[in-house]
């Protein structure tokens, strides 16, 4: 008997929180290594003024490395939250020195300026690409790859998938990469266990909600959690 996936499964989860969690269950996440602060989500119902208490008080509460996000509206899936540029550098600059990690867009405007703040507290980029309308061809995946481990320390990697091919294709690129630079790979699909696949071929992690789902196919925390609390048949 044991469970489905192993424990080891747990460091490879990363739990996203959007403000509107409660305290009690932030701290059921005391063994999860990882969480990332969705600071637009955030912003739909509380004030920039807030932000500082929030990562604080979830430093207080989980031993754990922090990533924050501000997505840019045109990467942030459905009911987008418009911040401009300006506003998003400010606030980067505002909370660096509470998180670990800084997630920012390929293609975000300011992303030159966001590594440059990150570089200069000694903390990381994940330069990330998100496509929720579908997945590009392996070229076009490739190309994203290159450019991204030009300008960060991670690449991210979340699209949409139609077709088996589209599959396929993130795995390969999982593979083939994983070896000489850190990737996180995304298939996003209604299927929630597609998300976990890329993990076993080198993808540092995924991502489940704790209780906002912002992305096709995420699981909450504690569906993810009784998933794997189940036990192997025996033969």
């Amino acid at each position: 008997m044991g469970n489905l996936l192993g424990s080891d499964l747990q460091k490879k989860i990363c739990v996203v929180l959007t403000g509107n969690e409660e305290n009690s269950d932030i701290e059921k996440l005391k063994d999860i290594a990882l969480v990332e602060c969705r600071i637009d989500e955030f912003l739909k119902r509380k004030t920039i003024d807030e932000l500082p208490e929030w990562i604080l008080k979830i430093k207080e509460k989980l031993n754990t490395k922090i990533i924050a996000t501000i997505r840019w509206y045109k990467e942030s899936g459905q009911n987008p939250y418009y911040i401009k540029d300006k506003e998003r550098l400010e606030i980067f600059k505002k909370i660096i020195t509470y998180v670990d990690f800084i997630d920012v867009e390929l293609k975000s405007r300011i992303l030159k300026e966001v590594t440059e703040i990150v570089e200069s507290q000694n903390k990381k980029v994940i330069v990330s690409y998100h496509n929720f309308k579908k997945t590009p061809n392996e070229k076009k995946l490739k190309e994203i790859v290159r450019k991204g481990n030009k300008v960060g320390d991670i690449v991210k990697i979340a699209t949409l998938i139609k077709t088996e091919k589209n599959l396929f294709d993130l795995i390969k690129i999982t593979y083939t990469y994983s070896k000489k630079i850190p990737l996180i790979i995304i298939p996003m699909n209604e299927n929630p266990f597609v998300r976990f696949i890329p993990i076993f071929f080198g993808s540092l992690f995924t991502y489940v909600s704790l209780n906002t789902k912002v992305a096709p196919g995420q699981i909450s925390y504690f569906e993810y959690s009784n998933f794997i609390s189940k036990p192997v048949p025996d033969k």
